[in-house]
């Protein structure tokens, strides 16, 4: 619990942090008069303080499974699952995308990463328990302002009279420090307005490969970690989802995905930090081809690679003008 936490006067506040306190917990570790002396505050001031501290501290129950099932508890217990809009995909993760953990979505160029991401950011408006809007952020490429319409048109139908548009705000960041002040600062300012349910990053690997050359691995492992927490915190003290896109690298010693040709990138530091890897991608034969209504249709392959509460499966999907579908689900033995 922060100092601002408690409603202090600027003043007091002050005092408090000249003398290294920055926490409420810490003021209950000091006698009252090792904080008078520390801080020059009254006798008075600091009986109050410490009563306001004890009070706060006290109120705070703990939790029960009974409490957590019937979501009589602080929102960053109050976990909810965001559809991806397709009840087969929903299937193997078992309502969909779990908030307050970082979810990140990996494969090849052209697998339907950023496709997948758009029909978050559209399904997340139509949630019965969460619905809000969604920030997309863009670190490569120009946002696909014009597949995202093409969606709209099949899902607008069922929200009429709303343009599903509007609730998705776009950031362009071509540098770290832009993206570390559009989540430090613009993040948690939607967040605090009751805007957005959804976080979508697209991608975090291209602003660390241009940072850092191979004679800085250990300084990027850092900055990961730390970026990876910031993110980290940002889902779960709001209970909101949170998505990061990432790309492949070629596994030259066929280690990972059980020998696949391509293993996400960043290394083993930042696939430390994601709680759920869902890899796409696509088929060496027979991308292309067409349904009953003579559509062009694209295959690929989804696959849950790991997550605590999920089983390691995959299944075929396919790109439509309306977005990405299931075709028939394939659980794999562990």
């Amino acid at each position: 619990m922060k100092l601002s936490d408690l409603d202090l006067d600027s003043k007091m506040i002050m005092a408090l942090k000249k003398a290294q306190i920055v926490e409420a917990k810490q003021i209950l570790y000091f006698s009252n008069t090792e904080l008078q002396h520390l801080t020059n505050i009254s006798s008075d001031n600091i009986l109050k303080l410490k009563e306001k501290v004890a009070e706060r501290y006290i109120h705070q129950r703990c939790n029960n499974a009974l409490n957590i099932y019937q979501k009589e508890v602080p929102l960053q217990l109050q976990h909810w699952k965001l559809s991806t809009a397709c009840r087969t995909i929903d299937s193997i993760l078992r309502g969909g995308i779990l908030s307050g953990v970082l979810t990140e979505i990996t494969g090849e160029s052209g697998c339907g990463k950023t496709q997948l991401c758009l029909q978050l950011c559209i399904s997340v408006q139509f949630n019965k328990e969460r619905a809000g809007g969604a920030v997309f952020i863009c670190t490569e490429d120009a946002f696909p302002s014009k597949r995202l319409q093409q969606m709209i048109q099949h899902y607008g139908q069922f929200l009429p009279g709303q343009n599903l548009g509007d609730k998705i705000f776009v950031e362009h960041v071509a540098d770290f420090d832009t993206l570390e002040f559009c989540v430090k600062k613009k993040l948690p300012t939607l967040i605090n307005r009751g805007l957005i349910q959804l976080v979508v990053l697209d991608s975090v690997t291209a602003l660390f490969r241009c940072q850092y050359d191979s004679s800085q691995l250990l300084s990027r492992a850092k900055h990961l970690i730390e970026f990876a927490s910031t993110l980290r915190q940002l889902a779960h003290q709001n209970s909101i989802i949170v998505v990061c896109v990432n790309q492949v690298s070629a596994n030259m010693n066929k280690i990972g995905l059980q020998d696949s040709d391509v293993v996400p990138a960043l290394g083993l530091t930042w696939s430390n930090q994601m709680t759920c890897r869902i890899l796409l991608s696509r088929f060496t034969y027979h991308e292309e081809y067409t349904d009953d209504s003579g559509q062009a249709m694209s295959r690929r392959k989804l696959k849950v690679i790991f997550a605590p509460h999920l089983r390691q499966s995959e299944l075929d999907i396919q790109i439509s003008d309306c977005g990405i579908q299931g075709i028939k689900p394939q659980f794999v033995n562990t």
